[in-house]
């Protein structure tokens, strides 16, 4: 059984050969791989189709989720509708020049229509990106972990609109003006599943579906309800034969039962939400939760411990994948994920009974 094909078992919460390993390996991390700063490593993508294919053969029993370009994806929805990128010299970019400020500037927006992903803000560079991977992914990984073909990694969704006004605006205007805050949302959507089709056209029918987004964290359930899960369920349904994925680690353990309608298969979650419970009380698939900070700075000793723990609580079953609870720390000890495919291996082998 090959690694893909044992996390897809799992995936369906069928017992797999062993816990797969599964992890969120990005820039912050494979910068070090290539001894160049994150904003070099951001601007070059052919460093960054070097530093992906060494970490996967560095590490072939694992599967990494962030096998894709990477080029300011929080600012696919932003710079469409006029947000510009901030470049820093070694940490994550960041978005300047909102284009939201005022109600009127909604009417505006909507009245201009749905941007072109193939014209407008980063999205084009990013396009190009995929085409790239597309074009010089080694074959074999391609074949070996499902790689690339069918991978469509949309970045944020909602809280890419909210970053187009501010986090602070987007959750005041909940209240003081929610029917203007639809016609945004309605309006970033519609513009994310016109890029997602342009990555289709690059790689080809969606297979693989992954979805950033961590707004959810931000407020409670009925916001939820109202603001954040119907936009994501609208670009989860265009997918249902995919593979999908809901990357978020803020903590929403105060509201699983609306989680649960989110309509993804796997749940990227993160280190304060007790995965017992998420995994009783939800479908998804989970994928997590070793704090991200704490898994770089222990022991490999201490990382297996973790791991064993993690195992008991939540494999049973199928339906786990194991991982950090969010994307991998910078300063992460390669030890440490050596480690976590040691204990998947030796410990996380089923059939495996509760609390065994």
């Amino acid at each position: 059984m090959s690694v893909w094909e044992n996390a897809l078992t799992a995936l369906r919460h069928e017992e797999p050969r062993t816990v797969p390993v599964v992890l969120w390996v990005y820039g912050p991390v494979l910068k070090r791989y290539l001894g160049v700063s994150e904003y070099e490593y951001y601007q070059n993508v052919r460093l960054q189709l070097k530093a992906k294919v060494a970490f996967q053969r560095r590490f072939p029993e694992t599967l990494n989720l962030y096998t894709v370009p990477e080029y300011a994806g929080m600012g696919i929805i932003p710079t469409a509708f006029g947000a510009e990128v901030r470049w820093m010299s070694d940490s994550p970019p960041w978005i300047t020049s909102l284009p939201i400020r005022e109600p009127e500037d909604v009417d505006r927006l909507v009245e201009s229509g749905v941007p072109d992903p193939e014209e407008d803000g980063v999205a084009p560079e990013n396009l190009r990106r995929y085409e790239y991977f597309y074009d010089w992914f080694p074959r074999d990984l391609r074949e070996d972990y499902g790689y690339v073909d069918g991978w469509v990694y949309t970045s944020l969704c909602v809280e890419g609109a909210a970053l187009a006004m501010g986090y602070d605006r987007f959750l005041v205007w909940m209240r003081l003006h929610p029917e203007v805050l639809h016609r945004w949302l309605r309006l970033a959507t519609d513009f994310l599943l016109r890029y997602c089709s342009a990555i289709e056209d690059r790689v080809g029918k969606c297979r693989v579906l992954v979805v950033a987004d961590h707004i959810a964290s931000m407020m409670g359930r009925s916001h939820f309800e109202e603001f954040v899960l119907p936009y994501l369920n609208k670009v989860f349904k265009r997918y249902p034969k995919a593979v999908r994925v809901w990357h978020n680690e803020g903590s929403v353990k105060h509201m699983l039962g609306s989680v649960d309608k989110v309509e993804a298969d796997v749940w990227h979650f993160g280190a304060s939400d007790p995965p017992a419970r998420c995994k009783t009380e939800t479908h998804f698939c989970l994928m997590g939760n070793l704090h991200p900070p704490s898994f770089a700075r222990k022991t490999p000793r201490q990382v297996e411990e973790d791991c064993r723990r993690l195992i008991v609580e939540a494999a049973c079953g199928g339906g786990f994948w194991l991982s950090t609870g969010g994307g991998m720390a910078s300063d992460t000890p390669l030890k440490n994920v050596e480690a976590m495919i040691k204990v998947a291996e030796d410990y996380g082998r089923y059939p495996k009974r509760p609390g065994a």
